[in-house]
C-alpha cells in the first residue's frame, strides 16, 4: 500500500513541467490545453487502484477546463466588440458637429439676417395654435397664427420679421427684429378650452461630448449648452 501511495503522487517534473525561479516571474504559472491532457493522463496512470476515480470526476476537470477556456474566447470577442463600439461612438460623435437637431425648449437666437424654426409636440388635435415669440424684455414681437392643427408633431418657421398694429387695428409686418434670445410659447384650442403647451427649437451642435467607455453622448449646442443625445427629437 505504501508503493502504491507513492506511486499516485505526479508532481511537475515527471510531465515534464517546470516552475520558474520566483525572482525570475511575477505571473503565476497558467495551464494550458497541452499541458492539461499531460496531467489529467499521469494522473490516470498513477490513480490508486483501490481508488480509482471515477468516470465522472475526469468528466467534471475536462468541463471545468473547457468553461474555463471558453469564458477567456468569450472575454476576448467582448472585448473587441467593445472596442468597435467605442470607434463607432466616436465616429457617430464626429459626424454631429455642425448638424442642427430639434430639442425640448423654449428660448433660441434670432440670427442676423437668419431665422428661427421649431415644433410642437400636440397631445391632441387643436382647432386654433397659436405661436408667440417674446424679446428679452418679455415683449411679445410677432405671433403666428397656425390655424387648426391634427395631434402630433408640428413645425413653425419665424423669418425675423416683427409686426405691429396699424391704423386698421390688424396686424402687419414692421421691419426686422434686432438679432438675439427670444422666447418660445405656444397655445392651443382644445375642447374649447385654451392651455399652453411645451414647445422645441432648433439649435446647432458645437461639440460633442463622451463618457466612460464612449457611452453617453452629450452635445454642446450653440445656444441650449449641454443636451444628451436622447433628448433629441430630429436631426437636420
Amino acid at each position: 500500500m505504501e508503493n502504491i501511495n507513492k506511486s499516485s503522487v505526479t508532481s511537475f517534473e515527471s510531465l515534464g513541467l517546470t516552475k520558474a525561479p520566483k525572482q525570475q516571474t511575477q505571473e503565476k504559472p497558467r495551464l494550458g490545453q497541452e499541458e492539461f491532457m499531460k496531467l489529467m493522463l499521469t494522473q490516470m496512470n498513477n490513480q490508486d487502484p483501490f481508488k480509482p476515480m471515477e468516470d465522472g470526476e475526469f468528466l467534471t476537470q475536462m468541463a471545468q477546463f473547457s468553461a474555463v477556456s471558453g469564458l477567456k474566447d468569450i472575454k476576448e470577442s467582448f472585448a473587441s466588440l467593445s472596442d468597435s463600439l467605442k470607434s463607432s461612438h466616436a465616429l457617430q460623435a464626429s459626424s454631429m458637429v455642425g448638424r442642427k437637431v430639434l430639442i425640448p425648449g423654449n428660448v433660441t437666437t434670432l440670427p442676423p439676417q437668419g431665422e428661427i424654426s421649431g415644433a410642437v409636440e400636440l397631445p391632441m388635435s387643436s382647432s386654433n395654435m397659436k405661436i408667440h415669440i417674446l424679446d428679452a424684455k418679455g415683449q411679445e414681437v410677432k405671433t403666428l397664427d397656425m390655424g387648426s392643427q391634427s395631434q402630433g408633431l408640428v413645425n413653425f418657421r419665424w423669418d425675423g420679421m416683427k409686426q405691429s398694429i396699424n391704423d386698421d387695428g390688424e396686424l402687419e409686418d414692421d421691419g426686422r427684429a434686432e438679432a438675439g434670445n427670444y422666447t418660445i410659447k405656444a397655445e392651443i384650442v382644445a375642447d374649447g378650452k385654451q392651455q399652453a403647451v411645451k414647445t422645441m427649437v432648433v439649435d446647432a451642435v458645437e461639440s460633442v461630448s463622451l463618457g466612460a467607455n464612449a457611452q453617453g453622448m452629450t452635445l454642446n449646442l450653440a445656444n441650449g449648452g449641454a443636451t444628451a443625445m436622447s433628448s433629441v427629437k430630429q436631426i437636420f
